[in-house]
């Protein structure tokens, strides 16, 4: 409380915004690791392991954040740091686990959470997003907590789902650098622009009337419904119109042309759980 009325009275004094005055947070240790350790959008899981102390310096960062200070960010500073943490403390979760080896064929059988899921995939991870807890400035939270319970819950922005990286290959790529608040809306779009355009997580097919877009928008398409409008001829659903009405503003105009019309029939890709490791491309 002290530091809030403090900040507020040089805010009043000086005439500028309280956030201005918060110390933002450095990211530059996140940047080092994303930097050496991940090219197009996968992971060199095998050397992270080895050398993790940039990541782990990290996270101490993370974790070492008072609530107060957190409040006191902007709302960009505070959606970037909630995203970093999520991708930082998925990559130290994989780490923690590497190599993933799955669970068995008897133990994937019975447990449904398991059953179908490639074998090196994080979904093998006992409690990996709803049961593991980790320390987000000041507060112990699972990356669901992170995921649906803050950014979700608390922030109306969408475009999370083009930065958030579960360690999947069907995820968005994995930025080769950390998320900041004076940055984010240029870094958010251009993940979109980024994750849009990759016809492996989905397809725009003009020719065949046929759009099949990720799971990713089948998931959490209720996050998307409030931007449906009468632009697009689409007959389906508020969340799909809303879906297509918000990517269209990542695509090419032939593309957003062909959305407007309604012509085409709309599915969604299966998810591929395979870990975003660069290993494994390289192996196939």
């Amino acid at each position: 409380m002290k530091y809030r009325a403090l900040s507020l009275a040089l805010a009043l004094a000086f005439g500028v915004a309280p956030q201005a005055i918060a110390q933002a947070f450095d990211h530059s240790l996140l940047d080092s690791v994303l930097v050496n350790y991940v090219q197009a959008g996968r992971v060199d899981y095998a050397t992270l392991k080895v050398d993790r102390e940039p990541l782990d310096r990290y996270l101490a960062q993370v974790a070492a954040v008072t609530p107060e200070r957190f409040d006191d960010w902007s709302r960009s500073e505070q959606i970037a740091f909630l995203i970093n943490a999520y991708n930082a403390y998925t990559l130290e979760t994989v780490v923690d686990h590497y190599p993933i080896e799955g669970s068995g064929f008897f133990k994937k059988l019975t447990d449904p959470k398991r059953f179908g899921f490639p074998e090196n995939s994080i979904r093998h991870i006992d409690g990996v997003f709803d049961g593991i807890e980790h320390t987000v400035a000041g507060r112990r939270m699972t990356l669901d907590d992170i995921e649906h319970g803050t950014l979700r819950a608390e922030y109306n922005e969408p475009r999370i789902h083009f930065a958030l990286v579960c360690a999947a290959v069907s995820c968005p790529p994995l930025r080769e650098e950390a998320y900041r608040g004076d940055r984010l809306d240029a870094q958010l779009d251009e993940q979109g622009q980024r994750f849009l355009g990759d016809p492996r997580l989905n397809r725009f097919e003009i020719e065949r009337g046929r759009i099949e877009l990720s799971k990713i928008f089948d998931w959490f398409g209720e996050d998307f419904a409030q931007f449906a409008d009468d632009s697009i001829a689409y007959g389906g659903d508020e969340e799909v119109m809303g879906v297509l009405a918000f990517v269209s503003r990542y695509l090419r105009p032939r593309t957003v042309e062909f959305i407007e019309g309604g012509d085409y029939e709309v599915g969604f890709l299966s998810y591929d759980w395979t870990l975003n490791d660069q290993a494994i491309a390289a192996a196939r």
